[in-house]
């Protein structure tokens, strides 16, 4: 079970790989294939999933999204969520999922993904937040001046 959490996380960094605007489409419309297909897939199906979702999650954070881009993203996150969890609720699609996250366990290239995802993330929300705060700070100056 934490594996599939820790992988649920790697999977939605990956997601924000991409361009934010972009990458956010493309992480909607993964979760959306996810809502419709999930049940379907078999292990090599979910692996490469898995793998795409990574990478995307990956290029989005590593677009400098913004505060905002980050909210969006947290929301598809959410999304993924409920289609995984429908997804895995029949026994065949569960064994076929575990079956692809303990082939990905096993992929040092994978996992190395997964850890660049997630140093990335780290970075974007901490740099967003930073940015935020500075904006903030900037727009009281700019109060205090006109008064």
């Amino acid at each position: 079970m934490k594996k599939i959490i820790y992988y649920l996380g790697v999977m939605l960094a990956t997601v924000m790989m991409a361009s934010c605007g972009n990458h956010l489409d493309k992480l909607q419309s993964m979760a959306d294939d996810l809502a419709e297909n999930g049940k379907g897939w078999d292990a090599d199906q979910w692996e490469s999933f898995l793998r795409d979702v990574t990478e995307v999650q990956l290029a989005f954070f590593e677009s400098e999204p913004t505060k905002a881009d980050i909210k969006e993203y947290d929301k598809i996150g959410k999304s993924f969520k409920k289609a995984l969890n429908k997804a895995v609720k029949s026994n065949k699609a569960e064994k076929a999922y575990e079956k692809a996250l303990k082939a990905l366990d096993k992929d040092d290239d994978f996992e190395k993904l997964a850890k660049d995802a997630k140093k990335a993330e780290n970075r974007a929300r901490k740099a967003a937040e930073k940015s935020s705060k500075k904006d903030r700070d900037d727009d009281e100056e700019d109060e205090e001046e006109e008064e």
